[in-house]
């Protein structure tokens, strides 16, 4: 559940002749009709796209105990005019209700299938779900963190923002009496702007959001969470969104070749780990190793890395012991961390604050760290 890339969401889009229509409403009422297959694979902003000639996919959406289920039929015309006709689902981990913590993966997806085929609108197999194209991936990480040093992170992240990537980093509103929601969190990118290099990126409470948005749904299948863990559950989200996205990321080195639904439920945790951690480094500058003069003295060096380093915020007892391992002398290199950590026990044993602060920044630097960023 926690520290691990699990798949959260995804669109998964089959063939229409293998999915039995059982009511025929699905397709007269829903049916929509796009300009060519890149354009019926990207789940961007479809509309403006398309132009007014074409009209979205309209939705058959059901929500049952806050968990939306929502299908429609997308359609196009090749070079040789011959319509291919799908038959998109729109699926989460919230399906999976009370396992919603484990993810979508190969030994509960079944259970979606079974869900989805119970409306009596369509029916569908399990391998012809498998065999579906899948798109819009949402990879998800939880991870527990108390709310200080969860500003904290943020704070990081607002202070060392890559060159021209700033004004991608939106704050998610911490209350809102007017929809009755309470959150803290940061959006990096809009979903529907997202590309290759500045993918859709979110990390937000999850605890506030069980408790307001998903109230319903946490109350149907979760509760009761243990208090230690609701309060300080935080999750990020990375989306991969469609095949030139996929592309993309396979020649940074990752296996993000996945086409089918089965491919991708054949990826494993630590895979989905590494792709959802390349999200971030995107957005925020990190850290390099100072150029240090060798012939200066410990003390020269060390007064160097703090000027450099100090202006930052956020610097955690390991970080601030950093520069000790830039001395090549191990006699100078040991007398110089024992005189450093004297130092900061000192001011520590000064000011209770102090070392409440470099606690904190232990933890938000951990919390970052598991998510790919290094600062």
């Amino acid at each position: 559940m926690f520290n691990v890339g699990l798949i959260d969401s995804l669109k998964v889009r089959v063939k229409l002749e293998n999915v039995k229509i059982l009511d025929k409403r699905l397709i007269t009422d829903y049916i929509a009709y796009y300009p060519d297959i890149e354009t019926l694979d990207d789940d961007g902003n479809e509309q403006q796209k398309l132009g007014d000639n074409f009209r979205k996919a309209e939705p058959f959406t059901k929500i049952i105990n806050g968990i939306t289920y929502r299908f429609f039929i997308k359609a196009f015309i090749d070079s040789q005019k011959l319509a291919h006709e799908y038959v998109v689902f729109q699926i989460s981990a919230k399906m999976l209700k009370s396992k919603y913590f484990e993810g979508i993966r190969s030994d509960n997806y079944s259970a979606i299938v079974d869900d989805i085929n119970s409306f009596g609108v369509l029916h569908i197999t399990r391998s012809a779900f498998l065999a579906g194209l899948v798109s819009d991936i949402d990879i998800c990480i939880n991870q527990l963190i108390d709310l200080k040093s969860l500003k904290s992170a943020f704070s990081l992240i607002m202070h060392n923002p890559n060159a021209g990537k700033k004004p991608l980093l939106h704050h998610i509103s911490q209350s809102n009496t007017q929809k009755n929601t309470y959150n803290l969190g940061l959006d990096f990118n809009k979903r529907e702007k997202a590309t290759n290099t500045a993918p859709y990126c979110k990390i937000y409470h999850k605890g506030f959001e069980l408790l307001s948005k998903s109230i319903t749904f946490y109350k149907a299948f979760l509760e009761p969470m243990k208090t230690s863990v609701i309060d300080n559950l935080v999750r990020y989200e990375f989306t991969i969104k469609a095949h030139k996205h996929k592309q993309y990321l396979c020649k940074q080195g990752f296996k993000a070749d996945f086409k089918t639904l089965s491919d991708l439920l054949r990826c494993r945790e630590t895979e989905l780990t590494r792709i959802a951690k390349s999200g971030l480094p995107h957005y925020i500058e990190l850290k390099t190793k100072s150029k240090v003069d060798t012939d200066l003295n410990p003390m020269d060096i060390a007064m160097q890395f703090y000027i450099e380093n100090l202006i930052k915020l956020g610097f955690d007892r390991e970080k601030l012991l950093g520069f000790t391992y830039l001395i090549d002398c191990p006699v100078g290199r040991s007398r110089t961390k024992t005189k450093a950590k004297k130092l900061i026990d000192d001011l520590e044993n000064r000011d209770k604050n102090l070392s409440i602060k470099i606690q904190s920044n232990e933890r938000s630097n951990k919390f970052l760290t598991n998510l790919g960023v290094s600062l």
